[in-house]
């Protein structure tokens, strides 16, 4: 067996020789001021989607004309769902697909109510909303707007996320929703959904809710954005006449990061920039800049 006498273990991107040998950087010690032309993103990209439309009536949990008795109208957003049936399984003979067989979605919702002003009233959690039932004994089932299950087919080259219990690798669905325990975006199989409310009954305390649920497949890659320009954030001000160095500043220009991102790829391949050198250019001043 050949051996490897690697002298070291400290990796850079390609060398500096393949830049004509003139110019002279270390981005270590000489970070470069400006707006990247070419950035690289390592950004969730979908690769497939599909989604459904259910609906049924949903009880609002409160005596609208007895706590409520102004309200007109309503909103709702989903926040959280969790499926009692997400089963996960490649297709025969085409492992690029998947089945995604979906029943008993438990979704947590808020609703706001509001008056014919437009005056928010009251915002109402409801918990355990269930879609696609499970049995046609349901009393929200609908053979049309809420059947007991649906299996949606999805391509997913990559496959779905999965929950590890000890020796057991599960497939799993992983929703996007509104919560503040929102697991950080994965890759996988996902979904969302979004609601509206098609009609808000004052009298019966319920409203009519649909749902459209979208069902994806998202994996991370890299990819060239090419811009030349930075976001333009509007910002807000304070009036008053008081002249000191902070005040001078929260009434000034905001802030942003300086530095321009390395460019790696051709034509600039700046990822070669990082070698111990005596830089040839201006060193960037600032590490932030005003906008």
């Amino acid at each position: 067996m050949a051996n490897c006498n690697c002298k070291s273990r400290c990796f850079t991107s390609s060398g500096i020789s393949n830049m004509n040998g003139t110019v002279c950087t270390d981005v270590c010690t000489t970070p470069i001021c400006g707006t990247a032309d070419a950035l690289l993103l390592y950004a969730p990209v979908i690769y497939d989607c599909i989604g459904i439309n259910l609906c049924r009536q949903v009880p609002l949990g409160v005596t609208i004309p007895a706590t409520y008795p102004t309200a007109a109208y309503a909103t709702a957003e989903i926040v959280d769902m969790t499926p009692g049936t997400a089963d996960i399984t490649p297709i025969a003979n085409r492992p690029n697909c998947y089945n995604v067989e979906l029943s008993e979605l438990s979704f947590t919702v808020i609703v706001k109510l509001f008056d014919c002003c437009q005056r928010l009233l009251a915002t109402l959690p409801l918990t355990g909303i269930v879609y696609l039932p499970g049995a046609t004994t349901d009393p929200d089932y609908d053979e049309d707007t809420n059947p007991t299950d649906v299996t949606l087919q999805l391509y997913a080259p990559y496959g779905p996320a999965y929950t590890i219990e000890g020796t057991t690798a599960t497939p799993t669905l992983v929703f996007n929703g509104l919560t503040v325990t929102q697991v950080p975006q994965t890759q996988g199989i996902q979904s969302s959904a979004v609601a509206k409310v098609l009609n808000f009954d004052a009298d019966d305390s319920s409203i009519s809710l649909g749902v459209t649920l979208y069902v994806f497949s998202l994996y991370n890659s890299f990819y060239n954005f090419y811009d030349t320009t930075r976001g333009n954030i509007p910002k807000g001000s304070l009036a008053t006449i008081e002249e000191n160095v902070c005040m001078n500043f929260v009434r000034g220009s905001l802030l942003d990061r300086n530095i321009k991102p390395l460019e790696l790829g051709a034509p600039s391949c700046e990822g070669q920039l990082k070698h111990d050198c005596t830089p040839d250019m201006e060193s960037c001043d600032s590490a932030t800049d005003e906008i």
